[in-house]
């Protein structure tokens, strides 16, 4: 199997153009926070593609413009300040940041499937440790489509490697979101078959990358290679 990355909230970037957008005191906290970006993620995303030697698709404009994880339709695909924007301003930003990124990944994907290569995406995220009341009970989650045996597959692997190395991580799976939720994977498998590609969203609890994100990233980094390569 062969492995790539992507990371689709890796930044809050905000061009110049659309500096206005954020303005307000309530825009900027929104841009700062967590809905900016996942926090973390692209580090993090870093290190796995640099120790195993593979390619990273990054993206480093704030979802708050246009989330790149989002279908085209779906009602967050735009947020509340990118909205104010006519629809000749939201198709630019399909056009500019939307379509590339999920082009780049498809064409990648194509290509070696085309070349008889099986194809493990992984998207690199990261979560708020507490969303409104509700605290997430994990440091790690790996989405997946349990309808698909390959990806169940390997996420019990990972699951186990990663406990194995470490007691105190709590690995869940398909935690703190469903792998079927609408998002770039749920996309690609409507493109690619379940013997060809296997789409996995690894999901990191933003409190584990405060201190020790490359020694967490390193131990993803091998834990990953042994379920890809077992």
């Amino acid at each position: 199997m062969q492995l790539i990355l992507s990371c689709e909230h890796g930044g809050n970037a905000v061009p110049t153009e659309y500096a206005e957008l954020f303005s307000s005191r309530r825009a900027a906290r929104a841009l700062a926070g967590h809905r900016g970006m996942d926090i973390g993620a692209l580090g993090v995303a870093g290190v796995l593609a640099r120790q195993l030697a593979v390619p990273l698709f990054p993206a480093t404009v704030t979802r708050l413009l246009v989330d790149l994880n989002r279908s085209p339709g779906h009602p967050r695909l735009f947020s509340e300040f990118s909205r104010e924007l006519d629809r000749q301003g939201r198709q630019h930003l399909l056009d500019a940041y939307y379509t590339p990124h999920r082009q780049a990944i498809s064409t990648e994907i194509g290509r070696r499937i085309a070349a008889g290569r099986h194809v493990v995406h992984v998207g690199v995220h990261s979560f708020t440790p507490r969303l409104g009341s509700v605290e997430r009970r994990a440091e790690i989650g790996l989405l997946y489509d349990p309808g698909r045996e390959t990806e169940r597959t390997l996420c019990i692997s990972w699951q186990r490697q990663l406990r194995a190395c470490d007691l105190r991580l709590r690995v869940r799976r398909n935690y703190p979101y469903r792998g079927r939720a609408d998002g770039l994977t749920t996309y690609l498998r409507t493109r690619f078959s379940a013997d060809r590609y296997v789409g996995i969203e690894l999901e990191i609890n933003q409190r584990l990358l405060r201190s020790a994100s490359d020694a967490l990233a390193a131990k993803l980094a091998e834990t990953l290679r042994r379920a890809v390569s077992g």
